[in-house]
């Protein structure tokens, strides 16, 4: 995985020949609990699909990042 782009609570990254945005919400939505949702992105960082395809609640960003291959729904890796 390498990240490309990061700035405050986003990440575009390139994992298995594909871009990613992952991105933290730790809003009222969320019960303000993290939840870390990972979408299939184009190059530029565009969300080519608001249906997530990783992640999950209870998560925050690092950790995310720091285990792609454990958050990524399987059909995706």
């Amino acid at each position: 995985m390498r990240i490309i782009n990061r700035k405050d609570n986003k990440a575009l990254i390139y994992y298995n020949n594909n871009f990613y945005m992952v991105s933290e919400a730790n809003n009222q939505f969320t019960g303000y609990e993290p939840e870390t949702l990972i979408f299939k992105a184009a190059p530029d960082g565009a969300i080519e699909d608001y249906i997530e395809v990783g992640g999950g609640k209870g998560l925050f960003l690092d950790e995310v990042l720091n285990n792609i291959d454990e958050y990524l729904y399987s059909c995706e890796g």
